[in-house]
Protein backbone atom coordinates (compact mmCIF):
# COMPACT_ATOMS: atom_id res chain seq x y z
CA UNK A 1 0.00 0.00 0.00
CA UNK A 2 2.88 2.36 0.71
CA UNK A 3 4.29 1.99 -2.80
CA UNK A 4 0.99 3.11 -4.32
CA UNK A 5 1.06 6.24 -2.17
CA UNK A 6 4.51 7.09 -3.50
CA UNK A 7 4.52 5.81 -7.09
CA UNK A 8 1.25 7.33 -8.35
CA UNK A 9 2.02 10.97 -7.41
CA UNK A 10 5.59 10.58 -8.65
CA UNK A 11 4.40 9.20 -11.99
CA UNK A 12 1.82 11.96 -12.34
CA UNK A 13 4.45 14.60 -11.53
CA UNK A 14 6.90 13.24 -14.09
CA UNK A 15 4.19 13.06 -16.72
CA UNK A 16 3.15 16.65 -15.99
CA UNK A 17 6.74 17.83 -16.35
CA UNK A 18 6.99 16.17 -19.75
CA UNK A 19 3.61 17.50 -20.88
CA UNK A 20 4.48 21.01 -19.70
CA UNK A 21 7.75 20.94 -21.64
CA UNK A 22 5.94 19.73 -24.75
CA UNK A 23 3.20 22.35 -24.39
CA UNK A 24 5.74 25.14 -23.87
CA UNK A 25 7.68 24.09 -26.96
CA UNK A 26 4.49 23.90 -28.99
CA UNK A 27 3.31 27.38 -27.95
CA UNK A 28 6.73 28.94 -28.60
CA UNK A 29 6.70 27.35 -32.06
CA UNK A 30 3.27 28.86 -32.75
CA UNK A 31 4.54 32.28 -31.67
CA UNK A 32 7.60 31.99 -33.90
CA UNK A 33 5.52 30.86 -36.86
CA UNK A 34 3.13 33.79 -36.49
CA UNK A 35 5.95 36.33 -36.35
CA UNK A 36 7.74 34.67 -39.29
CA UNK A 37 4.54 34.92 -41.34
CA UNK A 38 4.55 38.68 -40.85
CA UNK A 39 2.58 39.41 -37.69
CA UNK A 40 3.22 42.98 -36.60
CA UNK A 41 5.47 43.23 -33.50
CA UNK A 42 2.92 45.54 -31.84
CA UNK A 43 0.82 42.40 -31.15
CA UNK A 44 3.64 40.75 -29.19
CA UNK A 45 2.11 41.43 -25.74
CA UNK A 46 -1.40 40.36 -26.85
CA UNK A 47 -0.04 37.16 -28.38
CA UNK A 48 1.98 36.35 -25.24
CA UNK A 49 -1.07 36.81 -23.00
CA UNK A 50 -3.28 34.80 -25.37
CA UNK A 51 -0.83 31.90 -25.55
CA UNK A 52 -0.39 32.02 -21.77
CA UNK A 53 -4.15 31.73 -21.26
CA UNK A 54 -4.42 28.89 -23.79
CA UNK A 55 -1.47 27.09 -22.21
CA UNK A 56 -2.98 27.49 -18.74
CA UNK A 57 -6.31 26.08 -19.86
CA UNK A 58 -4.68 23.10 -21.58
CA UNK A 59 -2.41 22.45 -18.60
CA UNK A 60 -5.32 22.60 -16.13
CA UNK A 61 -7.23 20.10 -18.29
CA UNK A 62 -4.21 17.78 -18.35
CA UNK A 63 -3.79 18.01 -14.58
CA UNK A 64 -7.47 17.23 -13.99
CA UNK A 65 -7.35 14.38 -16.48
CA UNK A 66 -4.25 12.81 -14.96
CA UNK A 67 -5.55 12.98 -11.39
CA UNK A 68 -8.93 11.58 -12.42
CA UNK A 69 -7.97 8.81 -14.82
CA UNK A 70 -4.42 7.79 -13.91
CA UNK A 71 -4.56 4.11 -12.97
CA UNK A 72 -4.34 3.12 -9.34
CA UNK A 73 -2.39 0.09 -8.20
CA UNK A 74 -4.58 -2.49 -6.48
CA UNK A 75 -2.98 -5.42 -4.72
CA UNK A 76 -4.93 -8.62 -4.37
CA UNK A 77 -4.31 -10.37 -1.07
Amino acid sequence: MMTEDVIRPLAISLELILLTAFLYSFLVAIRLILFDLGLDPKYKKFLRISLLIIGGMVLSFLIAHLFTFYPRLHHVL
